[in-house]
Protein backbone atom coordinates (compact mmCIF):
# COMPACT_ATOMS: atom_id res chain seq x y z
CA UNK A 1 0.00 0.00 0.00
CA UNK A 2 2.87 2.66 0.44
CA UNK A 3 3.96 1.76 -2.79
CA UNK A 4 0.36 2.70 -4.47
CA UNK A 5 0.56 5.91 -2.49
CA UNK A 6 3.93 7.08 -3.47
CA UNK A 7 2.94 6.34 -7.03
CA UNK A 8 -0.04 8.42 -6.75
CA UNK A 9 2.20 10.95 -5.05
CA UNK A 10 3.90 11.07 -7.87
CA UNK A 11 1.58 11.43 -10.72
CA UNK A 12 0.03 14.08 -8.28
CA UNK A 13 3.30 16.15 -7.74
CA UNK A 14 3.52 16.05 -11.80
CA UNK A 15 -0.34 17.61 -12.15
CA UNK A 16 0.73 20.32 -10.12
CA UNK A 17 3.48 21.51 -11.28
CA UNK A 18 3.77 24.95 -12.39
CA UNK A 19 4.22 24.35 -16.06
CA UNK A 20 0.62 24.08 -16.76
CA UNK A 21 1.66 24.42 -20.63
CA UNK A 22 3.70 21.47 -20.77
CA UNK A 23 1.31 18.47 -18.60
CA UNK A 24 -1.97 16.79 -19.02
CA UNK A 25 -4.04 14.83 -16.68
CA UNK A 26 -6.39 11.77 -17.49
CA UNK A 27 -8.54 9.11 -17.20
CA UNK A 28 -8.51 5.96 -18.90
CA UNK A 29 -10.23 2.30 -18.97
CA UNK A 30 -10.17 -0.26 -21.10
CA UNK A 31 -10.16 -4.04 -21.40
CA UNK A 32 -7.50 -6.68 -21.44
CA UNK A 33 -6.22 -10.37 -22.55
CA UNK A 34 -3.63 -12.43 -20.62
CA UNK A 35 -2.00 -15.18 -20.94
CA UNK A 36 0.92 -16.88 -18.88
CA UNK A 37 3.86 -17.60 -21.13
CA UNK A 38 5.00 -21.73 -19.98
CA UNK A 39 8.78 -20.97 -21.20
CA UNK A 40 10.54 -23.55 -19.18
CA UNK A 41 7.89 -26.56 -19.41
CA UNK A 42 9.29 -30.11 -18.63
CA UNK A 43 9.52 -32.56 -21.09
CA UNK A 44 7.00 -35.31 -21.39
CA UNK A 45 4.29 -32.80 -19.20
CA UNK A 46 1.23 -31.63 -21.27
CA UNK A 47 0.60 -28.14 -19.76
CA UNK A 48 -1.12 -25.40 -22.15
CA UNK A 49 -2.41 -21.79 -21.68
CA UNK A 50 -5.26 -19.90 -22.96
CA UNK A 51 -5.61 -16.24 -22.58
CA UNK A 52 -8.90 -14.85 -20.79
CA UNK A 53 -10.09 -11.31 -21.02
CA UNK A 54 -10.44 -8.63 -17.84
CA UNK A 55 -10.56 -5.55 -17.67
CA UNK A 56 -8.74 -2.01 -16.07
CA UNK A 57 -9.38 1.77 -14.84
CA UNK A 58 -7.34 4.20 -13.69
CA UNK A 59 -5.39 7.91 -14.74
CA UNK A 60 -2.59 9.01 -16.16
CA UNK A 61 0.12 11.98 -16.10
CA UNK A 62 1.93 13.32 -19.20
CA UNK A 63 4.96 15.89 -18.57
CA UNK A 64 6.42 17.31 -22.32
CA UNK A 65 10.20 17.31 -22.44
CA UNK A 66 11.00 18.30 -26.01
CA UNK A 67 9.40 19.06 -29.32
CA UNK A 68 7.19 15.69 -29.34
CA UNK A 69 8.51 13.78 -26.49
CA UNK A 70 6.73 13.22 -22.99
CA UNK A 71 7.37 10.70 -20.34
CA UNK A 72 3.49 9.71 -19.35
CA UNK A 73 3.31 8.01 -15.93
CA UNK A 74 0.12 5.72 -15.10
CA UNK A 75 -1.66 4.14 -12.13
CA UNK A 76 -4.56 1.84 -13.08
CA UNK A 77 -6.08 -0.98 -11.18
CA UNK A 78 -6.22 -4.22 -13.36
CA UNK A 79 -7.89 -8.10 -13.23
CA UNK A 80 -6.25 -10.03 -15.48
CA UNK A 81 -7.49 -14.04 -16.15
CA UNK A 82 -5.95 -16.84 -18.02
CA UNK A 83 -6.93 -20.44 -18.27
CA UNK A 84 -4.23 -23.33 -17.49
CA UNK A 85 -4.62 -27.13 -19.20
CA UNK A 86 -3.04 -30.05 -17.58
CA UNK A 87 -3.42 -33.78 -19.37
CA UNK A 88 -3.41 -36.05 -16.14
CA UNK A 89 -4.65 -39.70 -15.32
CA UNK A 90 -7.82 -39.15 -15.40
CA UNK A 91 -8.34 -36.47 -18.38
CA UNK A 92 -7.62 -32.99 -19.13
CA UNK A 93 -8.23 -30.52 -16.40
CA UNK A 94 -8.39 -26.97 -16.61
CA UNK A 95 -7.22 -24.21 -13.55
CA UNK A 96 -8.30 -20.41 -13.95
CA UNK A 97 -5.80 -18.15 -12.49
CA UNK A 98 -6.79 -14.18 -11.45
CA UNK A 99 -5.25 -11.40 -10.44
CA UNK A 100 -6.42 -8.15 -9.44
CA UNK A 101 -3.30 -5.68 -9.62
CA UNK A 102 -1.97 -2.03 -9.53
CA UNK A 103 0.24 -1.63 -12.18
CA UNK A 104 2.57 1.44 -12.66
CA UNK A 105 3.82 2.00 -16.40
CA UNK A 106 6.71 4.58 -16.70
CA UNK A 107 6.31 5.41 -20.25
CA UNK A 108 8.40 7.17 -23.17
CA UNK A 109 5.06 8.77 -25.11
CA UNK A 110 6.44 10.60 -28.49
CA UNK A 111 4.28 12.38 -30.69
CA UNK A 112 4.77 10.16 -34.60
CA UNK A 113 2.11 12.14 -36.94
CA UNK A 114 0.14 15.25 -36.32
CA UNK A 115 -3.20 15.46 -38.57
CA UNK A 116 -4.41 18.35 -37.01
CA UNK A 117 -7.35 16.75 -36.37
CA UNK A 118 -5.93 13.97 -34.75
CA UNK A 119 -2.51 13.32 -33.41
CA UNK A 120 -1.01 9.40 -34.02
CA UNK A 121 1.05 8.66 -30.75
CA UNK A 122 3.77 5.40 -29.82
CA UNK A 123 4.53 4.33 -26.18
CA UNK A 124 7.00 2.27 -24.86
CA UNK A 125 8.29 1.66 -21.08
CA UNK A 126 8.50 -0.41 -17.96
CA UNK A 127 5.76 -1.40 -16.05
CA UNK A 128 5.80 -1.96 -12.23
CA UNK A 129 2.88 -4.29 -11.37
CA UNK A 130 1.86 -4.89 -7.49
CA UNK A 131 -0.75 -7.79 -6.94
CA UNK A 132 -3.48 -7.22 -4.43
CA UNK A 133 -5.22 -10.32 -4.67
CA UNK A 134 -5.58 -13.58 -6.83
CA UNK A 135 -7.25 -16.82 -6.48
CA UNK A 136 -7.29 -20.08 -8.41
CA UNK A 137 -8.97 -23.31 -8.76
CA UNK A 138 -6.38 -24.92 -7.44
CA UNK A 139 -5.58 -23.43 -3.41
CA UNK A 140 -2.08 -25.23 -3.80
CA UNK A 141 -0.80 -23.04 -6.45
CA UNK A 142 -2.00 -19.59 -4.96
CA UNK A 143 1.64 -18.66 -4.67
CA UNK A 144 2.63 -15.53 -6.80
CA UNK A 145 4.91 -12.69 -6.18
CA UNK A 146 4.12 -9.52 -5.20
CA UNK A 147 5.46 -7.79 -7.61
CA UNK A 148 6.01 -8.45 -11.44
CA UNK A 149 8.20 -6.33 -13.94
CA UNK A 150 7.03 -6.14 -17.46
CA UNK A 151 7.61 -3.95 -21.23
CA UNK A 152 5.14 -2.42 -22.47
CA UNK A 153 4.80 -0.74 -26.14
CA UNK A 154 2.42 0.37 -28.20
CA UNK A 155 0.83 2.99 -30.41
CA UNK A 156 -2.51 5.30 -30.33
CA UNK A 157 -4.68 8.16 -31.15
CA UNK A 158 -5.70 11.16 -29.82
CA UNK A 159 -8.77 13.42 -31.05
CA UNK A 160 -9.81 16.15 -29.14
CA UNK A 161 -9.19 15.10 -25.43
CA UNK A 162 -9.95 11.42 -26.42
CA UNK A 163 -7.20 9.04 -26.71
CA UNK A 164 -7.71 5.09 -27.86
CA UNK A 165 -4.56 2.94 -28.15
CA UNK A 166 -3.31 -0.90 -28.21
CA UNK A 167 -0.17 -1.66 -26.51
CA UNK A 168 1.09 -4.84 -25.84
CA UNK A 169 2.97 -6.28 -22.29
CA UNK A 170 5.84 -8.79 -22.03
CA UNK A 171 6.59 -10.40 -18.57
CA UNK A 172 10.05 -9.82 -17.36
CA UNK A 173 10.24 -11.99 -14.35
CA UNK A 174 8.31 -14.91 -13.00
CA UNK A 175 4.88 -14.51 -11.35
CA UNK A 176 4.99 -17.92 -9.24
CA UNK A 177 6.85 -18.95 -6.27
CA UNK A 178 5.83 -22.59 -6.55
CA UNK A 179 8.68 -24.08 -5.35
CA UNK A 180 8.18 -27.99 -7.33
CA UNK A 181 6.57 -26.32 -10.11
CA UNK A 182 9.76 -24.05 -11.71
CA UNK A 183 7.98 -23.82 -15.49
CA UNK A 184 8.47 -20.29 -15.98
CA UNK A 185 5.31 -18.31 -15.96
CA UNK A 186 5.21 -15.02 -17.11
CA UNK A 187 2.15 -12.53 -18.36
CA UNK A 188 2.01 -11.58 -21.38
CA UNK A 189 -0.71 -9.00 -21.86
CA UNK A 190 -2.57 -7.28 -24.54
CA UNK A 191 -4.44 -3.96 -23.90
CA UNK A 192 -7.23 -1.99 -25.35
CA UNK A 193 -7.60 1.24 -23.43
CA UNK A 194 -9.98 4.89 -24.10
CA UNK A 195 -8.75 8.05 -21.90
CA UNK A 196 -9.95 11.20 -21.52
CA UNK A 197 -7.87 14.28 -20.63
CA UNK A 198 -9.00 16.18 -17.96
CA UNK A 199 -6.66 18.98 -18.33
CA UNK A 200 -3.41 20.15 -20.17
CA UNK A 201 -1.63 19.98 -23.51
Amino acid sequence: MKKVLFLIALVAMVANTSAQDRIAVGLKAGFNSTSINLSDIPDGSELKNEAKSGFLFGAYGRLRLLGGLSIQPELYYAKKSSQMSYLGESGTENTTNTFYTWDVPILAHLQIIDLKVAKIYGVAGPVASFIAKSKTDVPEWDQFKSTNWTFQAGAGVEFWRLTADVRYEWGLSDISELANYNIGQKTDVLTFSVGFKLFGI
